[in-house]
């Protein structure tokens, strides 16, 4: 059971995590992984044969203030993982020093290599100060597709985000060379939350990201079957939005609902993913349960 904010220890973590994967005869093998403080790895699994399938896990289940997660990834020539979370990550509220808790993901990806970084949602309770940082290096043909899903505040509790901080910074690069990069600050209580050049009113902000060029007839196919799995789901009333950006396809969400924007980018990862790497689509296990 995870606490509540009010019975969270004022002690904070400084955790980190580096795990290095290469590529060996007939598979992807994690090589390397060295932590520090509340992050683990699972046993890494198969069920593609050669690609990593690897669960991090961070089992204190939120960030109170004080905290820093990092986690760093490296993928050595021709090397293929796929990474994802158990469950969504938590922001608790901060203290009256305002201290901020930070996360950050940072990966750098050798030719020949494909990363795919699908973690669940981070839920930002009110009143917390959020760090959340996106930095990936490619180099040559590397390949990359990931997301990243933020809840404000607790709607379900009554819980919004009138006050607090959350920064999400996504950085990408290939051969030393910007190709991506995005900053995004919601502050609590701000006109930017109930503006429509903003969030609108809504909760929940989606990124899916990926190096991979759509045409035009690829991407009105996108489209209209994320608009027949809305409908034939009947999920609540949301903004998608699908575009090409130079060199990287971009999804977003805009809506009240981390389940319903998760089970769209997983929808669109099964289509993106043959354009990605050759790959069907191959969920990982624990997204069942």
């Amino acid at each position: 059971m995870i606490p509540a904010p009010d019975e969270v220890s004022s002690k904070s973590w400084r955790a980190s995590i580096e795990l290095m994967f290469e590529a060996r005869v007939g598979r992807t093998d994690l090589v390397r992984s060295r932590h520090k403080g509340p992050l683990r790895v699972q046993r890494a699994f198969y069920p593609e044969g050669d690609c990593c399938h690897l669960y991090l896990l961070h089992p204190p289940g939120g960030m109170v203030p004080g905290d820093d997660l990092r986690v760093a990834l490296g993928l050595s020539h021709g090397a293929q993982a796929l990474l994802t979370t158990p469950s969504a990550g938590r922001v608790y509220r901060s203290d009256l020093a305002k201290t901020a808790q930070s996360q950050g993901i940072s990966a750098e990806l050798l030719t020949g290599t494909c990363l795919e970084w699908l973690p669940q949602e981070t839920i930002v309770y009110e009143g917390a100060e959020a760090e959340l940082s996106n930095r990936f290096d490619l180099q040559g043909d590397a390949s990359l597709c990931a997301w990243d899903i933020v809840v404000l505040g607790r709607r379900a509790s009554g819980e919004g985000f009138s006050k607090g901080r959350c920064l999400q910074k996504i950085e990408i690069s290939r051969d030393g060379i910007p190709i991506l990069h995005e900053r995004t600050e919601w502050r609590g209580g701000s006109a930017m939350l109930d503006a429509p050049w903003g969030m609108n009113g809504m909760s929940v902000s989606g990124t899916l990201f990926a190096t991979l060029q759509c045409d035009q007839g690829r991407m009105d196919s996108l489209r209209e079957g994320l608009a027949e799995l809305i409908a034939s789901r009947g999920w609540l009333p949301a903004e998608w939005g699908l575009s090409q950006k130079r060199d990287i396809f971009l999804a977003r969400y805009l809506g009240n609902s981390p389940e319903q924007c998760r089970k769209g980018f997983i929808w669109l990862w099964s289509q993106l993913r043959p354009l990605l790497n050759g790959r069907a689509a191959c969920p990982p296990r624990i997204w069942n349960t």
